[in-house]
């Protein structure tokens, strides 16, 4: 069983011991034998599927061992006679799951950011950060812990300004992006000082200049000690202060040593040289990208698909789109960018017809107004999206047939029969992406990676006139990314769709991109032309803090917001 114990040799900070986990009615990580010792950062590499976040979710005490012991440093109290800490309470969890939790909480379904005069969903970033949220305080317990004083609020500033999060402090949870969700989660993490941090995908969904921060972040609490363990699929997040590794696939780990020693493992290799999108990728018999188009751009006579004139969107006080005026032509194929709430999202929203703004916006959509629910839906049903948002509020019960033909529909989760033609349909598709034989299987059971697979062909299904894909790479390996992006150039060369794709890395585009629409704080930066790689932003040297106050603001290791060992 997975339980606190003193078992421990001082130079040790957490081992397996010839475990087995229960996962889904089956044995997974059979007989697995690991130590973390004190000193070292591990990282944890493998595909999509390989088993990264069960094996996550053991270490918290969250799945169930049913063989071996998994040994913790924290069995002693430090209260003599009180309980020692459960997994669960000392180690931290930082993953899409946390996320779809804290979405669901915050709102019912996932429009529900932009319905502002809803109940749910009121807490703002500054109350989810207080004192009473993090360590989950009643207000009207007595003898409730008191102890979150000054020591609390310099640490809470310290990672505000380290993940940038002071211009969010008045914003209402709900109504972040995909992006600054998850800043806010991990500062809200960390304020509970957790002795062992666990980070699940933690990149994803992050523009550059917020993955740089969160690397910096990262950095500092390993230089301050805290220990610190990263799931990924892509080799190059691995974190700079990661010592060792620990490799897995088909939910068993094929490998574990030294960082330096393992990047040249056969299995960290192929992760690493799949990150070349336009080499052929064997295993799904996918051809190789098409070159991007030379020479000028082609001038369109076709007739306008979406037309925002002037358009201005406000959430509370603040101008979420301003200003903005964008046509988008029959056959065009968009990359849509920008940094983390600089609009994109609210910009999809419009188009889909998920914000009640639409009707009072100068927008047009296949050319007509949406001045009704009814023009609307007929909208909708022309679209085929994937988003973080839908994904995030999805049922995780739904068998994944049942989840791509709710693309007919347009609904979350399948509410009314299917017709066998639909079946059909769905099932081509299923087999398309090489998820044939999950079409009984429930939705949540699968991995992150096949998840976004199903969507996409719940997307794809109808088929529509306009894809709107906002950042379907996100979470997938770098098989699983270029399988997508090649599938992708096939779908709008069969089916004739135009396209919009969101992205915050620049080499993660199909070849069919022509023109980009970059956004900044929600006004239009750029509109038209190739998309270019961005390039590397060159950082002042600030100079060296001297003062206490100063030595917090720069992140000094001895600042940083950790547990002390027991």
């Amino acid at each position: 069983m997975s339980r606190p114990t003193t078992t421990l040799s001082g130079a040790e900070l957490l081992a397996c011991d010839d475990v087995t986990v229960r996962w889904q009615g089956r044995a997974v990580f059979a007989r697995t034998r690991w130590t973390w010792r004190r000193g070292e950062q591990w990282a944890v590499l493998g595909p999509n599927g390989a088993g990264k976040s069960v094996l996550a979710l053991a270490l918290c005490g969250k799945a169930p061992v049913v063989r071996g012991e998994i040994h913790y440093p924290f069995g002693a109290a430090r209260d003599e006679g009180a309980p020692a800490p459960a997994p669960e309470k000392a180690i931290a969890l930082l993953s899409p799951a946390t996320q779809r939790d804290l979405a669901t909480h915050e709102g019912s379904f996932y429009q529900s950011r932009w319905h502002s005069g809803l109940a749910e969903g009121q807490r703002t970033v500054a109350q989810f950060l207080s004192p009473a949220s993090v360590a989950d305080l009643n207000p009207f317990e007595v003898g409730a812990r008191r102890e979150y004083g000054a020591r609390f609020r310099e640490r809470q500033r310290l990672l505000r300004r380290w993940l940038g999060l002071d211009g969010l402090l008045r914003r209402r949870l709900i109504s972040l992006s995909n992006g600054e969700q998850r800043k806010v989660l991990l500062a809200h993490t960390l304020l509970r000082s957790p002795r062992l941090l666990i980070l699940d995908d933690p990149f994803g969904g992050l523009d550059a200049g917020s993955r740089a921060r969160l690397r910096a972040a990262i950095h500092r609490l390993m230089r301050a000690r805290l220990p610190v363990l990263l799931l990924t699929s892509r080799p190059d997040e691995i974190p700079p202060g990661t010592t060792h590794l620990l490799l897995v696939q088909h939910h068993r780990v094929v490998a574990q040593g030294s960082k330096a020693a393992l990047l040249n493992h056969p299995l960290a290799r192929q992760l690493a040289l799949a990150g070349a999108l336009r080499l052929r990728d064997a295993a799904s018999g996918v051809p190789a990208l098409a070159p991007r188009p030379r020479g000028p751009l082609a001038t369109h006579a076709a007739p306008p698909l979406i037309e925002l004139n002037h358009v201005t969107v406000r959430l509370g006080r603040q101008r979420v789109l301003d200003d903005v005026t964008w046509t988008m032509r029959r056959g065009e194929h968009w990359a849509l960018l920008g940094p983390n709430g600089s609009g994109k999202t609210t910009l999809l929203s419009l188009i889909q017809g998920d914000n009640p703004q639409a009707y009072a916006a100068d927008l047009r959509l296949f050319g007509a107004r949406p001045h009704s629910t009814q023009t609307l839906w007929r909208t909708r049903q022309q679209i085929g999206w994937v988003s973080p948002e839908l994904h995030l509020h999805y049922p995780p019960g739904w068998p994944c047939l049942d989840v791509v033909c709710s693309g007919f529909h347009n609904t979350v989760g399948l509410h009314q029969p299917a017709t066998p033609r639909q079946r059909r349909a769905a099932r081509s598709w299923l087999q398309e992406f090489g998820l044939g034989d999950q079409a009984d299987t429930a939705f949540g059971e699968l991995s992150l990676g096949d998840q976004r697979l199903v969507l996409l062909a719940r997307a794809v299904v109808k088929p529509p006139k306009l894809l709107i894909l906002d950042e379907p790479c996100q979470g997938l390996d770098a098989a699983h990314r270029h399988a997508v992006l090649a599938r992708v150039d096939r779908l709008v060369q069969r089916t004739g769709a135009s396209l919009i794709f969101v992205t915050h890395h620049a080499g993660e585009m199909p070849a069919c991109i022509t023109r980009v629409l970059r956004l900044k704080g929600g006004r239009v930066e750029n509109a038209g032309g190739r998309p270019t790689p961005s390039l590397p932003v060159r950082r002042k040297r600030l100079p060296r803090p001297r003062s206490r106050v100063q030595r917090v603001a720069r992140g000094d290791p001895s600042m940083v917001p950790v547990a002390q060992e027991a």
